[in-house]
């Protein structure tokens, strides 16, 4: 042997020994022991790779480590990897060695010389968050599932190896109880409590979802509810008046409530009851008839609730528009519909910048309410209602012959789950707080001037806080958003006033107990969504519009097939409107993978007991049905694979086998969860005048009082979770800029930003991600979203902040007229119309030749800031012109 090769196998017991462990292990080819890549091969074929050369970078990266154990890492890893190999499979041979080169590396990162009590939670925490990529660690975006620790670190066969070797790299006291204790209190901690021990034992995983995500969901359920929740209304209240139509035709109950739902199908007489028909037509008729006039009168509460509906009222009452006098009606209005208060309504109504007539309101109320009910009406038919996705009871002669909902019940579900989702989402409560009564919400006067003609009215949900208050109520204040979701909701739940009015409580023993109509509702209207959303269709459309663009620059004719999408295509959008379509880079994103990933979410949602039934002893037998058994091929590890097959039938059927699949099937993919919507809420309002967040975001968010915020960040449990959705929202404010090319972003921070762009090389989605996190977590201190933009805290020139004093930031103190001028102001378009709104009274003073010149030196300089933003957002903006000539006529009078 040369010294060389001594050299790096000083380490080594005797070479012919380990040689003959080595060609004993199951699947070898001939591999041989000096050499640093050795080959296997399984049962069925296939083919592993397990390569030392990577474990040659602990030498380059850690030098002190290894210089002060006096250890060779190659051959020291070949010789605890062929002990751990002996007890496991060839399917389990590289991930043996990945968790073995982690744990070294968890060593000597933080140079240590043992895994002991003290130091095994952060060498946990490491394994946990990391994963082995191109010879290196590299980050994990959620935590490690349970089954694959127990692959990557075999406590006590490590230990074993680890002590034949003379090697004291694992304390006794360090058993496998000790460390169950410690993912207990690691796994909470490092999702942020989105996932407890047991679950994580059980097999499942972080939800991923955020907000530059979830909002595309949030906006399509809450648009889902205001469109069909009239529809879901009176359907509910058609079916809930059985007896009341039973009485008027003087027959049972039970006649009715047997053929009800089939009537809201929309069948004929003839196929509800064949043997009845004279039966059948008086009950059909007098359904439909009571089903017309319920969903007459939601349709019209609807209607005038509308925001152009309100906008025409306003100008009937001779109001001036803005965003505020549609808030203001939509609150009087709303009131009105509910409760009928006329000295309330008349009071509102005088309250408003010019006082409205009692008479004009109730003339414009029926003149909508007149032509709503000429609009006309009609009764959906199982066409409808199979539009949605929706499966039906099947009938044979009048006769159910297959059971479940029917389509009415559950279409009204369905909208249910979308009003859900929407208080879900306008609250940030947890999924166990959300059993209360419509009776439990109290309405006050607003007090506060800032938004008090917007909104009259507070309100309270009075309720327990169960995990930080137990027994004791809560006052909790929500938005008026959520209170009209949640009173609609109690009407299609039929809810009185001790039952909950936000799900459905038939069957529930104990009604207030919300977590799991919370956890159904969340993901209930996902599938729709996935196949549904508006902007999802348009992103559709304009693939379509491309490919036949690319068809047609080609030279080819268009197919017959091709020439009518083409014409579907230009119902909606002139061809030059498609041709000059924009689509923002975060709607792209979500699109690609919520597609890409529904057919793992579709496997994960199916419903039907009978579809998968017994599927794990059928995926391993082979007789899973053919896309199934593809994609579980796809995403399940060898490994896993491997472990299924040494479980007993019965083990295979059990529910934590099932969950332990599901979860590795599901892996990164997205989908929505209560928890993941406390975040959302959170960041939502550090992006309500965000304009990458959507109008759903500014619009819903925007009226979110600081004691709503204050409450949430009072919360303990919220506190650690608050600075995660900081270190978010800042990765997603900079992300989006670096991806816009810094286009539509105006202020100081720009200028900051702009200039690192240009000395960083950044060309790749992952080189700006990187960029972005490191952006977030390194240069940023702090975030405050303000109405005239972010206030992005850098750590380095924090104290060069305008609202500083002795060189500490006072950030409660903000202004436009401090902020506009500072380093660390970043501006976006969505700002633009509020700055010019709050600096119409300087222009004024600045025109107003009474106001003494030096009092308008502050005026003239906030104008001057704002007018500088405007000008590099929008050169063209119709506000330039005027504002340019009220400084220049300043400034000449000045000189």
């Amino acid at each position: 042997m040369t010294a060389t090769l001594a050299r790096r196998h000083r380490n080594l017991g005797d070479l012919n020994e380990l040689q003959a462990r080595l060609s004993a292990l199951p699947g070898n080819q001939s591999n041989q022991f000096t050499e640093n890549v050795w080959q296997f091969i399984n049962l069925r074929g296939k083919r592993y790779t397990v390569d030392f050369d990577s474990v040659l970078e602990l030498s380059k990266v850690y030098p002190d480590w290894v210089r002060e154990w006096g250890v060779d890492p190659v051959s020291l890893s070949k010789q605890i990897w062929l002990s751990l190999a002996e007890s496991t499979t060839v399917n389990s041979y590289t991930r043996r060695l990945k968790g073995l080169k982690l744990w070294m590396v968890a060593l000597a990162r933080r140079n240590l010389r043992q895994l002991t009590r003290e130091n095994s939670r952060a060498v946990l925490t490491f394994m946990l968050t990391n994963n082995w990529r191109g010879g290196r660690p590299s980050p994990l975006k959620a935590v490690r599932s349970q089954m694959d620790m127990t692959f990557l670190l075999p406590l006590q066969a490590l230990k074993d190896a680890t002590s034949e070797l003379g090697l004291d790299w694992i304390s006794r006291d360090v058993t496998e109880a000790h460390v169950r204790r410690q993912f207990k209190v690691l796994i909470p901690e490092l999702t942020d409590n989105n996932l407890t021990y047991q679950d994580w034992k059980k097999g499942q995983s972080f939800n991923l979802l955020t907000l530059d995500h979830g909002r595309y969901y949030v906006e399509h359920c809450l648009n889902f509810f205001e469109e069909h929740a009239p529809l879901a209304c009176a359907l509910s209240q058609t079916l809930q008046a059985c007896a009341t139509i039973a009485t008027d035709l003087g027959i049972s109950q039970t006649s009715v409530r047997a053929h009800i739902s089939r009537t809201l199908e929309g069948r004929p007489v003839t196929e509800i009851w064949p043997s009845r028909p004279a039966l059948g037509q008086r009950v059909q008729t007098a359904v439909v008839d009571y089903f017309l006039e319920a969903h007459r009168q939601a349709r019209f509460e609807h209607h005038v609730l509308k925001e152009n509906v309100l906008e025409q009222i306003g100008e009937a009452f001779g109001l001036i528009p803005s965003p505020e006098t549609v808030d203001r009606l939509r609150v009087i209005i709303w009131n009105w519909l509910r409760w009928e208060d006329i000295e309330e309504t008349q009071y509102l109504l005088g309250e408003c910048q010019r006082s409205v007539p009692w008479h004009l309101f109730l003339q414009n109320l029926d003149a909508m309410k007149q032509r709503c009910d000429q609009s006309g009406s009609f009764v959906p038919t199982v066409a409808f209602f199979k539009s949605f996705g929706l499966e039906g009871t099947a009938y044979e002669g009048g006769k159910k012959t297959k059971g479940g909902y029917s389509l009415p019940r559950q279409f009204i579900e369905l909208v249910a789950s979308a009003g859900l989702v929407g208080v879900v989402a306008l609250t940030g409560w947890r999924a166990s707080e959300f059993g209360f009564s419509y009776s439990d919400i109290q309405r006050n006067r607003n007090m506060d001037k800032l938004d008090q003609y917007a909104f009259p009215h507070r309100y309270q949900v009075d309720w327990y806080v169960y995990k930080t208050s137990g027994r004791v109520r809560q006052l909790r204040e929500v938005t008026f958003s959520a209170v009209a979701i949640a009173e609609r909701l109690g009407r299609i739940h039929g809810s009185d006033d001790d039952r909950p009015c936000l799900y459905g409580t038939l069957n529930k023993k104990i009604p207030s107990q919300s977590e799991e109509s919370v956890l159904r509702a969340v993901g209930g209207l996902w599938p729709h969504y996935v196949q549904n959303y508006a902007d999802f269709e348009l992103i559709d459309n304009w693939g379509s519009w491309q490919s036949l663009a690319q068809v047609e620059a080609s030279g080819d004719l268009l197919t017959m097939d091709q020439y009518r999408e083409k014409e579907r295509l230009l119902v909606s959008r002139s061809a030059d409107e498609w041709n000059e379509l924009t689509i923002d880079g975060n709607l792209r994103e979500a699109h690609r993978r919520t597609r890409e990933e529904w057919p793992r979410l579709a496997f994960f949602f199916q419903k039907s007991v009978s579809d998968k039934k017994d599927w794990v002893n059928q995926y391993r037998s082979g007789t899973l049905r053919p896309d199934w058994r593809a994609l579980l091929d796809t995403h399940l590890s060898d490994e896993t694979r491997d472990w299924l097959s040494s479980l007993s039938e019965v083990e295979c059927r059990s529910a934590e086998t099932s969950k332990t699949i599901h979860s590795e099937v599901l892996g990164e993919a997205l989908y929505p969860s209560p928890h993941a919507f406390r975040h959302m809420w959170a960041e939502a309002i550090y992006r309500r005048f965000d304009g990458d967040a959507g109008w759903m975001i500014r619009s819903q968010f925007k009226h979110i009082s600081r004691a709503m915020w204050l409450a949430y960040i009072r919360d303990k449990d919220n506190r650690a979770g608050h600075q995660l959705v900081k270190i978010r929202v800042i990765n997603s404010l900079v992300h989006n800029y670096i991806k816009n090319h810094g286009e539509g972003y105006a202020g100081e921070m720009n200028k900051l930003l702009r200039r690192l762009l240009r000395q960083t090389h950044v060309q790749s989605p992952e080189q700006q991600l990187e960029l972005a996190d490191q952006l977030a977590t390194i240069e940023v201190e702090n975030i405050k979203a303000n109405p005239w933009g972010y206030c992005l805290l850098m750590r380095r020139t924090r104290y060069r902040a305008r609202c500083a004093e002795q060189g500490e930031p006072m950030r409660h103190n903000a202004s436009p007229e401090l902020c506009l001028g500072c380093v660390h102001n970043l501006m976006q378009t969505t700002n633009v119309e509020w700055m010019l709104f709050q600096i119409a009274s300087h222009v004024e003073v600045l025109n107003n030749p009474v106001v003494p010149d030096i009092f308008k030196q502050p005026s003239f300089e906030l104008v001057r800031n704002v007018t500088r933003h405007v000008r590099t957002l929008n050169a063209r903006h119709e506000a330039l012109p005027e504002l340019e000539s009220v400084l220049t006529s300043y400034k000449s009078r000045a000189a």
